[in-house]
C-alpha cells in the first residue's frame, strides 16, 4: 500500500477536527486520510525517530503506522482521542520493532530534528583550541546518555520520550500508555533515577 499524498486536492479541511477526519477515513475517504497524514506525519516521525534512533527504520515504521491507521479506521472508537489512538499504534510498532532486534543508538536529545541519522552524523567544524578536551568530553557524555536511554525498559523509555523529550502532558501520556497519571510520574522518575545511577550523576 503506497501512502502518498493525493495530488491536486482542493478540499478545505481547516474546519474539520481530527475526529471528523477519522470518521471519514473509516468510510474510506482517501482525501481525509491524506489530511490526517499531513497533520501527524512530522510529530509521529520525530517521536518514532527518537525511540528507535535510526532514520531509515523510523521512516519504515511511520509507513506501517499509517497503514494500520487506515486499515483499522473502521474499528476506531470515537470515545478515544484520535491523537491517543494513533500514538498508541505508533508505540506498539516501536515496541514490536524492539522485540525483533536490538534498538540502534538513541538519537541525542540535543541534536536538531533534521540532522542525518546517527550513523552518518558529521559534527560541525569547531575551533580545536584550548576547549577541545571539553568538546570531546561532552560528545562522549552524550553518547553515554544515549546508550543508557536505549537500555531502559520499554515503558520507562516510552514515558521519558513522551513526557520529557516530546513535552506531552502527564494526562496525554497516561492515555497513550494506558496507565494512570501517577504511573507516568513514577515511570519518568524511575527512568531519570536509573539514568543517574547508571551514569553516576548526583541528584
Amino acid at each position: 500500500m503506497s501512502l502518498r499524498p493525493l495530488e491536486n486536492t482542493r478540499i478545505d479541511f481547516a474546519e474539520k477536527s481530527d475526529a471528523d477526519l477519522m470518521a471519514e477515513v473509516a468510510d474510506g475517504d482517501h482525501a481525509s486520510f491524506t489530511e490526517l497524514m499531513a497533520r501527524y506525519k512530522t510529530p509521529l516521525f520525530r517521536f518514532i525517530l527518537r525511540y528507535v534512533g535510526a532514520r531509515s527504520e523510523a521512516e519504515d515504521l511511520l509507513q506501517d503506522v499509517f497503514i494500520s491507521v487506515f486499515s483499522k479506521a473502521a474499528s476506531y472508537d470515537p470515545a478515544w482521542k484520535p491523537t491517543t489512538w494513533i500514538y498508541r499504534i505508533a508505540l506498539n510498532k516501536c515496541r514490536d520493532y524492539g522485540r525483533k532486534q536490538r534498538l540502534r543508538k538513541f538519537v541525542s536529545i540535543t541534536r536538531p530534528d533534521n540532522e542525518d541519522e546517527p550513523g552518518s552524523y558529521t559534527p560541525e567544524p569547531v575551533d580545536l583550541g584550548p576547549n577541545v578536551e571539553d568538546i570531546v568530553a561532552r560528545r562522549q557524555e552524550i553518547s553515554r546518555l544515549s546508550a543508557a536511554i536505549d537500555a531502559l525498559p520499554h515503558k520507562m523509555r516510552s514515558a521519558l520520550v513522551l513526557h520529557t523529550i516530546e513535552g506531552r502532558s502527564q494526562i496525554e501520556c497516561s492515555e497513550i500508555l494506558g496507565v494512570s497519571r501517577k504511573s507516568v510520574e513514577m515511570l519518568v522518575y524511575r527512568a531519570r533515577k536509573t539514568l543517574r545511577d547508571k551514569l553516576g550523576y548526583q541528584p
